[in-house]
């Protein structure tokens, strides 16, 4: 069992992600049903990304990592280093322990790192390389631990009240927000079918696909993408520094710009099922999220969970539905009806239309988040329940290839 967890770590993470969302949302049911006394945003939110939302980031990176460079699988001893430190992460927000929760998140963060670099050391084939927009994810990283160190030394009050400022959105939104950009800009464009690049008319096809030309073409994909991650960087210290609407419009052109560059918007997914349809609805929430906290920055919280729970949420039940079926060889069941995906995506975005209401109802504020915890709830629950004899299903390598060659053919 644990052999098939190495293979596939997502088997271990994508679930666990799963309990602790509902751990992270159930703050607020259990406040509404006056089970608890105090409420704590700040809990809910760390807890909702440094445990939810990361399970499904490295699930997905352990999973795909090895796979993309040709590298050996997770070990042991890595799998249960990354299970220690995220809920040893949770344990302390839960008891409001912030320094040492963001010491153990740049913990997690550079164990990432660590993994990524055995497996480019460990390539069996040097001529791999990981897809360039991948790029995203070290600077995300680097932005995760310079976030978490401000933010744990603003805490301790070893530095004054900017770096609590300017660490809490960059390690929420910074970390997280490179990661789609990245990973998202790669599989997106590829899972909705709009992935081919437009060429310019006087340039022939065998130019295009000369070595020198996709060198170059490379080079300023390249450049593109590190340009747009020094300024999402740089974006999280005006914010810090108070110029707070020329952040939220820094961030705004930053993600259009990336999302248009790679082609993830705004083209309808020309392979249509649910898988896409979700996923292409949820790079439209973080877009708009990300301009309405520019235009309405009263409403910020509002537009932050149009980007996390409109967004990312919505995209890790999509991409997490397509690995877990890809991988459990149930690929072809990704082009058939799924109910349960259409389910889900009611019950994310009814909970992300109450709660924006919710704003407005100043009298009914916790029933109304109470309500919309339920049913987010209900539809993590639903998704887990379907997924888990997926999730528990083992498809052997020659099978999972094939069904992994039919994918990117359609």
């Amino acid at each position: 069992m644990f052999e098939s967890i190495c293979r596939n770590p997502y088997r271990l993470f994508f679930p666990l992600g799963i309990l602790i969302g509902l751990f992270g949302v159930g703050h607020w049911l259990f406040y509404g049903l006056g089970w608890i006394q105090n409420y704590s945003g700040l809990m809910h939110a760390s807890i909702q990304m440094q445990g939810y939302l990361s399970c499904f980031v490295i699930g997905f990176l352990l999973t795909a990592m090895p796979r993309l460079s040709g590298a050996p699988v997770a070990t042991k001893s890595e799998i249960i280093l990354f299970l220690i430190l995220t809920i040893d992460i949770v344990l302390f927000l839960t008891v409001s322990w912030w320094p040492l929760a963001d010491l153990f998140f740049i913990f997690w963060l550079l164990s990432i790192v660590r993994f990524a670099a055995k497996r480019v050391f460990a390539r069996r084939n040097s001529n791999m390389k990981p897809p360039l927009e991948f790029i995203w994810v070290p600077l995300g990283i680097l932005q995760g631990i310079i976030g978490s160190a401000l933010l744990a030394l603003g805490h301790l009050h070893l530095l004054p009240a900017w770096a609590l400022t300017t660490g809490k959105p960059m390690m929420l939104q910074g970390f997280l927000l490179s990661i789609v950009l990245g990973i998202g800009g790669f599989l997106g464009p590829r899972l909705m079918g709009v992935q081919q690049l437009i060429q310019p008319e006087n340039i022939r096809k065998e130019e295009a696909c000369a070595p020198g030309a996709i060198r170059g073409s490379r080079k300023k994909k390249i450049v593109v993408h590190v340009t747009a991650g020094i300024l999402l960087f740089f974006s999280f210290w005006l914010e810090g520094l108070g110029a707070n609407q020329m952040a939220y419009g820094l961030r705004a052109m930053i993600v259009s710009a990336i999302f248009i560059f790679t082609r993830v918007l705004p083209f309808l997914p020309r392979v249509r099922h649910a898988f896409t349809w979700l996923l292409w609805i949820s790079f439209w929430m973080i877009l708009f999220g990300s301009w309405l906290e520019f235009l309405f920055p009263a409403y910020r919280v509002m537009a932050l969970h149009f980007i996390f729970l409109g967004g990312f949420s919505l995209m890790t039940f999509s991409v997490g539905t397509v690995v877990v079926l890809s991988h459990s060889g149930e690929v072809k069941r990704l082009y058939q009806p799924l109910p349960i995906l259409w389910w889900v995506g009611a019950c994310v975005l009814g909970t992300l239309l109450i709660r924006a209401l919710s704003d407005f109802f100043p009298n009914q504020y916790f029933f109304m988040l109470s309500l919309a915890a339920t049913l987010w709830i209900l539809g993590a629950l639903s998704w887990l329940i379907f997924m888990t004899p997926k999730i528990l299903k083992d498809s052997d390598d020659e099978d999972f290839n094939r069904q992994h060659e039919l994918a990117k053919s359609k």
